[in-house]
């Protein structure tokens, strides 16, 4: 380090959250090729042993600096709000350094600040959270550090100003065995309005290189008898691409018959086009389908259509048509892949009619062998969508995907979304 550190005993500790594991693993990577701080221990307690490990990295193992990592999704911060507060009353609040970051700090740090964060990290963090670590631990000025967001006498931002190069960085913590999902893109070049990613990474898509991913494929492979490969991008079928309609067909299958290529000790399974990715209609050719079945394990694959009115797609941005959908599904089918088609209600543009469509777009789909992931529309934090009012659901279209859902035609949290949804609005 560039000078000496008032701190004796530092630890990083994050909060560890099943829906936030790509968020922390992928700092744990960045922090573990960082010269300066890959020392530094990282400790990754649940939720529910979260405040007890904390105390007692204290007390018993007399840490003097805890800095504490917390990434946020829109979905968390009502539970994050008894989290602050617990930290705020802890009697060695004054031992710990609070960062957060993710979805929702990125898109309100000054709430988030408010409620007793230190700092705010805007956006991606591989580069921004271990520079900003550095500063607390030699206790320097973050005034000029991109990419955060702080409280002196008033709120301090600093948004990001440059984008990282995914192949610089693993795409999981491989020190501390962190291991997940496979990163492969990061950004969209779309702007749907009820979307996060571009507010949260940027338009600029980029690329891990295949290189790079069979590379990181490998290491897993060396640390595991069996391993699933399963990849993060919003358009997997668009990996490489610069028009998603025109899908980079020899990058694809560079990556997969890489893949593919790895022994494992027992089994090696790749799912391509799969949660926690999906796939766009205008993607979806015979060339991107004929090499998810030859190389690939999955029989499925998850799409984002969104509503059956093209009026509504035209307003939220998606950049594709019903009919692009219904084509999609069609060409799957031939290639025995099943569709899970995810569909949202309550679009503030949207009436009855529109839902109507959406609904007999949902019965066509069905009738094609189609699983509905169903949902309703959230505001979240940085869309377009923020600060609107979600439509009602008609009550005869409720009484129908109530019925689907118990037949087990469609699936998800709608329910639950709705009714979060409608009682803050009352």
């Amino acid at each position: 380090m560039t000078q000496i550190s008032p701190y004796k005993k530092i630890a990083i500790v994050f909060r560890y959250t099943r829906a936030n594991i790509y968020s922390y693993h992928a700092l744990a990577g960045a922090l573990e090729i960082n010269e300066e701080l890959c020392d530094i221990p990282i400790f990754v307690p649940k939720s529910d042993i979260f405040f007890e490990k904390i105390n007692h990295l204290i007390a018993n193992e007399k840490y003097d600096l805890l800095i504490i990592g917390l990434s946020i999704n829109s979905f968390q911060i009502d539970d994050y709000k008894q989290v602050f507060k617990q930290l705020s009353e802890s009697k060695i609040r004054n031992k710990l350094k609070i960062i957060v970051g993710g979805p929702h700090p990125s898109a309100k740090p000054a709430e988030l600040l408010d409620l007793g964060a230190d700092f705010v990290v805007i956006g991606e963090g591989e580069e921004s959270f271990p520079s900003l670590v550095k500063k607390i631990i030699e206790n320097e000025s973050t005034e000029n550090l991109a990419g955060i967001a702080y409280k002196t006498n008033k709120i301090q931002i600093n948004p990001q100003t440059s984008c990282i190069n995914l192949d610089d960085y693993p795409p999981f913590g491989p020190k501390y065995g962190l291991y997940s999902a496979l990163e492969i893109t990061r950004g969209c070049n779309f702007n749907c309005k009820y979307c996060q990613v571009p507010t949260l990474f940027g338009k600029p898509v980029r690329y891990r290189s295949p290189q790079n991913v069979i590379k990181w494929g490998k290491y897993l492979l060396t640390r595991r008898d069996s391993w699933d490969f399963r990849f993060i991008s919003p358009n997997a079928f668009g990996y490489g691409s610069k028009i998603s309609s025109k899908p980079n067909v020899e990058m694809i299958k560079e990556l997969l018959t890489g893949l593919r290529a790895l022994k494992a000790k027992k089994r090696q399974r790749i799912y391509f086009g799969t949660f926690p990715s999906e796939v766009r209609p205008e993607s979806v050719t015979e060339d991107t389908l004929d090499l998810t079945r030859e190389y690939c394990d999955n029989d499925n694959l998850t799409m984002g259509a969104q509503t059956g009115s093209p009026k509504i797609l035209k307003l939220i941005h998606r950049g594709h048509t019903v009919e692009q959908v219904i084509d999609a599904v069609d060409l799957a089918k031939t290639f025995s892949f099943v569709m899970n088609v995810d569909i949202i209600l309550g679009y503030p543009e949207e009436t009855t009619k529109d839902q109507y469509l959406t609904i007999d777009f949902c019965k066509e789909l069905i009738d094609k062998g189609c699983k509905i992931h169903m949902h309703y529309l959230i505001p979240l934090p940085g869309t377009k969508y923020e600060n609107i009012t979600p439509s009602e659901i008609d009550s005869e279209v409720l009484k129908i995907i109530r019925r689907w859902s118990n037949d087990g035609l469609i699936f998800g949290s709608w329910q639950h979304q709705f009714q979060k949804v409608r009682n803050q609005i009352k």
